[in-house]
C-alpha cells in the first residue's frame, strides 16, 4: 500500500497507462498529434502531464460505465494504484449526485475522474467539493477564455458561466487502512451544444415522471453510496427533476466562452490544478481554498431559497461558507448555517443568474 506521501503529484514516479478491460486509447487515430478537437487524444495528454503529474496513472478510454465506478473499484482492490486519471470518451452508466443520470454525448462533454489518497478520514475532507470547484475554475482559467470573469462557483460544488451550469462534481470514497482515507472525485464539462443538453434533461426527466406515475419503473433520483460527511454534488449534465416553481439551474457550455474547445487541452490544464490542489488539501485542508471559493461565489449577497426534496426550506441572502465549507445565509431569524446534502440552492430570482455568475473574478 501507499502513504500518504506517495499519493501526492510531486511523488517521484512516471505518467503512465495501465492495462484496461475496455479499448484505451493508446494509439491509433484518437491518440495522434493530429486528433481533432472532439477526441482524447491519449499521448498528448500523457506527454503533457508528465512533469506536473509525475506520480500519476493517466488512462483514457474510448467507453466504459462509469469511470467513477471503475476507480472506486480500483482502490477496493489496491489503494496504493492512485494516485490516477481516467478519462472516457463517453460513459455508459455515468452518475451524479443521488444516483441521478449524466446526459452527456461523446465530444460534447469532457467526463473524467481521480483517485487519490490523503491523510485523515471522512471528516477531514468537510469542503473538499468546494476546494475541487475552485481548482476547476482555476484551470479553465488557464485557458484562453474570452470571458473568464463570467465564471463562477454556486454553493456547493456547481461551476457555472454566466448562471448557467458548466460543470459539476460527484465525490466518493473509500476505505484506505488506518489513518488515510481514499478518494474519487467525478467531473463532467459542458463543452458543446447546451441547448441540446437541456433538451436531453427535460426528456429524460419527463420519461422518469412519465415511468414513476404509471409504476412501470424506479425514479431516475435514487441514492447513492457517499460517506455521510463528505460534500457531494451533481454532475455536470445530471438528469434534474423540476417544478414549475424550483427550475433546475440551466445548463452552459464552454464554446460560448471558447471556439472549438479542445478535449485534450481542456483535460490537461484541469488536472494539473486538481493535482495541485489534492496535494495542497491534504496538508492544509479547506482552510486553504476557502477565501479563493468565496471570490468566485457566484452567488454572494444575493438572495437565494434552500431547496430539499423539491420543496423550499428556506429564503435569506447567501453571505459565503464557514470553515468547514457550510453555507452561511442571512435569514429574517438569524445567520443560518445549511450544510452539504440532500439541498440545493437557487437564486429566488433567475433572471439575475448572469449578473451574478463570476461576480468575484478568479484570484491568481
Amino acid at each position: 500500500m501507499n502513504n500518504a506521501a506517495s499519493s501526492t503529484p510531486d511523488t517521484p514516479g512516471a505518467v503512465t497507462p495501465s492495462a484496461l478491460p475496455e479499448s484505451q486509447s493508446s494509439g491509433g487515430p484518437m491518440s495522434s498529434m493530429a486528433a481533432p478537437a472532439r477526441e482524447l487524444d491519449g499521448e498528448r495528454i500523457r506527454s503533457r502531464l508528465v512533469t506536473s503529474c509525475r506520480s500519476w496513472q493517466v488512462e483514457v478510454v474510448d467507453a466504459t460505465g462509469s469511470t467513477n465506478l471503475d476507480l472506486l473499484a480500483r482502490l477496493r482492490e489496491d489503494v496504493s494504484c492512485a494516485p490516477i486519471v481516467r478519462a472516457a470518451m463517453h460513459q455508459t452508466a455515468g452518475r451524479g449526485q443521488r444516483g441521478r443520470v449524466w446526459q452527456s454525448l461523446p465530444g460534447d462533454s469532457l467526463t473524467f475522474s481521480l483517485a487519490y489518497v490523503m491523510p485523515g478520514g471522512p471528516a477531514e475532507l468537510a469542503g473538499l467539493s468546494l476546494a475541487t470547484g475552485v481548482a476547476v475554475v482555476e484551470g479553465l482559467s488557464d485557458l484562453p477564455l474570452s470571458a473568464p470573469q463570467a465564471l463562477g462557483l454556486k454553493w456547493p460544488n456547481d461551476v457555472l458561466l454566466r448562471g448557467g451550469k458548466l460543470a459539476g462534481i460527484l465525490i466518493e470514497t473509500v476505505p484506505a487502512g488506518p489513518g488515510r482515507i481514499g478518494v474519487v472525485i467525478g467531473i463532467g464539462v459542458n463543452l458543446r451544444h447546451a441547448g441540446d443538453v437541456a433538451t436531453r434533461i427535460d426528456s429524460a426527466a419527463a420519461g422518469a415522471s412519465a415511468s414513476a406515475s404509471s409504476g412501470l419503473g424506479a425514479p431516475l433520483a435514487t441514492p447513492a453510496a457517499s460517506a455521510p460527511s463528505v460534500d457531494r454534488a451533481r454532475a455536470a449534465t445530471e438528469t434534474l427533476p423540476t417544478t414549475p416553481t424550483i427550475p433546475a439551474t440551466p445548463p452552459a457550455a464552454l464554446e460560448s466562452v471558447l471556439a472549438e474547445p479542445d478535449m485534450s487541452s481542456v483535460l490537461i490544464a484541469l488536472v494539473q490544478r486538481l493535482a495541485t490542489m489534492l496535494e495542497r488539501f491534504s496538508a492544509q485542508r479547506f482552510a486553504a481554498f476557502r477565501e479563493d471559493w468565496e471570490a468566485m461565489h457566484a452567488y454572494g449577497g444575493s438572495s437565494i431559497r434552500v431547496i430539499e426534496q423539491g420543496r423550499d426550506v428556506l429564503h435569506g441572502v447567501a453571505l459565503g461558507v464557514d470553515s468547514h465549507g457550510c453555507l452561511r445565509v442571512a435569514t429574517d431569524e438569524g445567520e443560518r448555517t445549511i450544510a452539504s446534502g440532500e439541498v440545493s440552492v437557487r437564486l429566488l430570482d433567475p433572471s439575475s443568474a448572469a449578473g451574478a455568475s463570476g461576480a468575484g473574478g478568479v484570484r491568481e
